[in-house]
């Protein structure tokens, strides 16, 4: 988890820094996560100072979310097996069998209201952002832009939802999930192709 959202949230503090001393009417300053999964990335967010949303489609990973943010459950109450249908790659032959212990932080009791800031929203990315017009300080997206059916309709939500000077961090691969789906439209393009896109609306920092 920390080598995919550690940078990504480097990225955040380096190049959109929170004020070091709040007013009161001081606005918030709100940072998108499209593909949140679970929620981890939103709540990391949330506990540095930022108003953080997270969207996602699926309605499995929306379940998930909510139980792992809003149901108030001790600490490593459960066991899952997340590997126990996953044989490639393992070292060792029980490796399948390894259990992991859920929730290793309980949310409710980092965050509070007065001082955190987290929602989410479930729906398709572009319809649900796309009209939102300059709304967010900040986009993170953690393997997420390859989800795309056409990766430069996101390229272009992007810049529309991104306030000017504002922040765009990425991380992750370009497997591109429609690409094996014989009914679904994919466009599968190199970052060569890709990268020009991107500059077209961004300046690319690193």
């Amino acid at each position: 988890r920390m080598a995919c959202y550690k940078p990504l949230l480097e990225a955040l503090v380096k190049y959109l820094p929170l004020p070091q001393v709040w007013r009161p009417n001081d606005p918030w300053t709100r940072v998108l996560c499209p593909g949140s999964g679970l929620g981890r990335l939103p709540f990391e967010v949330a506990v540095l100072g930022y108003e953080a949303q997270g969207n996602e489609f699926s309605y499995h990973m929306i379940l998930g979310s909510h139980w792992v943010l809003n149901v108030d459950s001790p600490q490593e109450a459960c066991t899952i097996f997340p590997y126990v249908t996953a044989h490639p790659n393992r070292r060792c032959k029980d490796d399948h069998l390894l259990g992991v212990q859920v929730p290793d932080v309980i949310p409710g009791s980092v965050l509070c209201e007065e001082d955190h800031a987290i929602s989410f929203c479930a729906g398709d990315f572009v319809e649900v952002y796309g009209k939102q017009k300059a709304q967010w300080d900040a986009l993170l997206t953690p393997f997420f832009i390859d989800t795309a059916k056409n990766i430069y309709i996101y390229i272009r939500t992007f810049a529309t939802i991104v306030k000017p000077g504002g922040l765009w961090a990425n991380l992750g691969p370009l497997l591109f999930h429609f690409a094996d789906e014989e009914n679904e439209p994919s466009i599968e393009l190199s970052w060569e192709e890709i990268r020009p896109g991107i500059c077209k609306y961004f300046d690319i920092k690193e």
